[in-house]
């Protein structure tokens, strides 16, 4: 039995990769949508109130309806071979 330590550090690379970009970047894209929906609000400037932007509120929208699919997607992805098991459906290949 030999060992292929380039494959193991390119899956371990892999591994880190996924974690980053789910870990750090789906909490970010939220802040993003956060912000983007702060500044589609209108702001308040001390004469009066402030002007809505909708072109910002619908990217912010978008941004969030992007990342409920992708947890979405996710949960579907880790449960696909139980939902295969118990009703028969086969979701993103967990079946036979």
């Amino acid at each position: 039995m030999t060992l292929d330590f380039a494959a193991m550090a390119v899956s371990a690379l892999k591994v880190l990769v996924v974690g980053i970009v789910l870990g750090a970047g789906l909490p970010a894209l939220y802040a993003f949508g956060i912000r983007m929906q702060s500044i589609g609000s209108g702001e308040v400037d001390g004469n009066g109130e402030g002007v809505r932007n909708t072109t910002y509120t619908v990217l912010a929208w978008t941004i969030f309806a992007v990342i409920v699919g992708v947890i979405f997607f996710a949960i579907l992805f880790m449960t696909r071979t139980s939902i295969y098991h118990y009703t028969g459906i086969s979701i993103l290949g967990g079946g036979a």
